[in-house]
């Protein structure tokens, strides 16, 4: 039973990283295992097989709860597309208020702004990379798998910050969603051939989940304890343009256009982009009022 209680534990937590707005480093610290999980992380380079044997209940569970996770998702984005997405704009809309409120009182110098436009400047070039990417053949697309492992991971090391928003943001969710949603139909049918016609892909997204947690995990450490407020401007300049970079993406498939749709798709649309603003709002701010209080 305490194996069991661990993995749905887990399952919470890789839920709760795929939902946009949510952390799942935040489900872990209400969960209370958020530190076992970062000992075990800090102690792998120098004792891996005990620090795995520690917490691999909690790793079988983040799995499943992502597997899960995603394969509803992708089932709600095939039907209902355009709703869904104006439903995790909201999403990423809602953490501005937070994020600013995490700058508030600093005294904004040359180097805030210069970090502000850059990150404003690296999203618009998403854009481009969006738009000629995925080509599964090419170095590009396999350079973006690992960068989403990373971004992940990094998700799950920072609480607050959500992986799904992040990659909502840089326009690569979807592409995730792909990834994973075929790794698990092809364990739930059997289906050995399209397995290992995943795996190289899975592979690499492992690979930079690795990267993530064990390289990106120090560094990430490093900059958002000695480099906090320009890390939150970064993100603020990812956020302002991220909704610019979803609708641009949406336009560009004739079938999630928003030109031409019927008004209660309109309706249904903006009706769930302002649930997504206030529950993240919402989640946000209460999230930010019990970290107050543990200070």
């Amino acid at each position: 039973m305490h194996h069991l209680i661990k993995v749905i534990k887990g399952s919470l937590v890789g839920i709760g990283s795929i939902l946009p707005g949510i952390s799942g480093s935040m489900v872990a610290t209400i969960l209370k295992i958020y530190q076992e999980l970062i000992d075990a992380l800090n102690d792998v380079t120098h004792h891996p097989f005990q620090s795995i044997k520690n917490v691999w209940q909690y790793i079988v569970g983040v799995i499943a709860g992502l597997l899960i996770g995603f394969l509803f998702i992708k089932l709600f984005f095939d039907y209902a597309p355009i709703p869904l997405t104006f439903l995790f704009v909201g999403f990423i809309i809602g953490a501005t208020p937070v994020l600013l409120n995490e700058i508030k009182g600093i005294k904004i110098a040359w180097h805030h702004v210069a970090v502000f436009v850059l990150a404003m400047v690296g999203m618009i070039g998403i854009i481009f990379i969006t738009g000629s990417q995925v080509n599964p053949t090419s170095w590009v697309y396999h350079l973006v798998v690992i960068l989403i492992g990373m971004i992940y991971a990094i998700a799950l090391i920072i609480p607050g910050l959500s992986g799904s928003t992040m990659l909502l943001a840089f326009g690569f969710f979807h592409l995730l969603l792909d990834i994973v949603s075929n790794v698990g139909i092809a364990i739930a049918t059997l289906d050995f051939a399209l397995f290992a016609s995943q795996m190289p892909v899975l592979l690499l997204l492992v690979l930079g989940t690795l990267i993530g947690l064990i390289g990106m995990g120090k560094v990430m450490h490093f900059l958002f304890h000695k480099y906090k407020t320009h890390f939150y401007i970064a993100v603020l300049g990812i956020i302002i343009v991220s909704p610019f970079n979803i609708m641009i993406t949406l336009n560009r498939d004739p079938e999630t256009s928003l030109l031409g749709q019927t008004w209660y798709l309109y309706v249904a649309s903006g009706a769930l982009f302002l649930l997504g603003l206030i529950f993240t709002y919402w989640m946000s701010t209460h999230k930010h009022k019990k970290m107050e209080e543990m200070k």
